[in-house]
């Protein structure tokens, strides 16, 4: 990581704990606030958000694939888990942040170009002080299912 990627890493994770969580994100979809690198580097966009909702769209290009001519399925959990981590941390207050602490994703079809464009919506189904759950669905544009997950997050404690 370059001294100036470490500087706007650094910017965007201050920036957040400025501002709650949803506002955050609101801002992420204005275009006021950069994504995350690795957000940006797997070609997914934040397309809406909401308290507790949020839903990211991305294409699983060939760069992506694995040996077997599909996407990889890491491509399908970073979705998942970015959709999941973000529904989850649109509850919480400025300085207030969660993170994976399980992430379970069940593959039902697999994903390529030619699936085009494909949704990730997340949404929380628990909120507490300590722990959140949330579970997600990627689905095409017809809204055929292509992976589902959950996750349990956890309080990132600051020190």
């Amino acid at each position: 990581m370059s001294a100036s990627d470490k500087s706007s890493h650094a910017t965007l994770v201050h920036r957040r704990r400025e501002m709650s969580g949803l506002e955050f994100f609101q801002q992420m979809m204005a275009g006021t606030i950069s994504p995350p690198p690795m957000v940006s580097l797997l070609g997914l966009r934040l397309v809406e958000v909401g308290a507790g909702r949020v839903v990211f769209a991305g294409t699983a290009h060939e760069e992506f694939y694995n040996g077997m001519g599909v996407a990889h399925g890491g491509w399908a959990a970073t979705l998942l888990d970015t959709s999941l981590g973000c529904a989850v941390n649109t509850l919480q207050p400025a300085g207030r942040s969660f993170t994976t602490l399980e992430l379970k994703i069940n593959y039902t079809r697999p994903l390529t170009r030619e699936v085009g464009e494909v949704r990730c919506e997340a949404v929380v189904i628990h909120a507490g002080n300590r722990t959140a759950v949330a579970e997600a669905r990627v689905v095409d544009a017809g809204g055929k299912i292509y992976a589902h997950g959950t996750t349990t997050c956890i309080l990132v404690e600051r020190k």
